[in-house]
């Protein structure tokens, strides 16, 4: 078992049956997945086959998964891991980042394994830009493709997130609570949250500012579920890479959510419903 194994802990509050954790990473060994050069860190290997003792352990019965910057547009190890959970594994969706100029047949072929968004990640070296992440959701839109943005919502994040909306009609998945500065919700998001047209992961929680506090998370989570509890998903960011310190239990993670949203009608909607719909459970 690799070192993303052995944090394995029971909630104290069970999730859902049929719950699902909307943001995951795979990763493979170096030398079967070489690593992008343009990479910020080197993180270390996270088999499916531990991700799914995770899942066992907290009561999670699907996933997604998400292509993490350390492989650019090489989507080997995700797409293997997908080819994998089909023959025999949990039902799996994910979000790739396919390069620019892939093929229709290669997007295609990316769909019917489990793909159902792009990423574009604006935090982490870049590997795709704007432009073209924009046209490779708008290709795929007819499959139901949304596209997911790691970006920081701090003035200038809250502007590219309101032009992005203006660029594309596909939906918009922001991660990590969209990492805003401590303060109030951004306003962007909950404008795009009440219109529909944005979805938000109540994930990665030690991202969000500096050093967030317990009642500060609490504020910024429910303010999200108050804005559309119809957008919001949960996700446990496994296996937690570019940490500098011991990484927290999952079953911590999964606590977080009751005490984000202590009602249960909200912990099965954000938990089961709006991943089911989002992407196609």
């Amino acid at each position: 078992m690799s070192d993303a194994g052995e944090r394995l802990s029971r909630p104290r509050q069970p999730l859902p049956p049929g719950a699902c954790d909307c943001h995951l990473h795979v990763i493979g060994e170096a030398a079967r997945y070489p690593f992008d050069a343009r990479r910020s860190y080197t993180p270390a290997p996270a088999a499916l086959a531990d991700y799914e003792q995770v899942m066992q352990a907290c009561g999670i019965d699907r996933a997604v998964l998400v292509q993490p910057s350390v492989y650019g547009t090489d989507n080997a190890c995700l797409l293997d891991a997908l080819s994998e959970a089909q023959a025999s594994g949990p039902p799996l969706r994910a979000v790739a980042v396919p390069a620019a100029d892939a093929s229709d047949e290669v997007l295609e072929a990316m769909h019917a394994l489990g793909v159902r968004g792009v990423r574009l990640n604006l935090v982490n070296p870049q590997v795709l830009g704007v432009d073209d992440g924009i046209a490779l959701v708008e290709r795929m839109r007819h499959r139901g493709w949304h596209l997911q943005l790691h970006l920081r919502l701090d003035a200038a994040g809250e502007r590219l997130l309101a032009d992005l909306a203006e660029r594309t009609a596909s939906p918009l998945v922001v991660d990590h609570f969209g990492r805003p500065p401590p303060g109030p919700a951004p306003a962007a998001m909950l404008d795009l949250l009440a219109s529909g047209r944005a979805w938000v992961k109540l994930s990665a929680s030690y991202r969000v500012g500096s050093t967030p506090g317990r009642g500060e998370l609490v504020s910024l989570a429910r303010a999200l579920v108050e804005g559309n509890p119809d957008r919001v998903l949960w996700g446990s960011d496994w296996p937690h890479t570019e940490l500098t310190e011991p990484p927290p239990r999952d079953g911590d993670l999964v606590d977080e959510l009751a005490a984000w949203l202590p009602e249960a009608g909200l912990r099965e909607k954000v938990g089961v419903a709006n991943p089911a719909v989002l992407y196609g459970f």
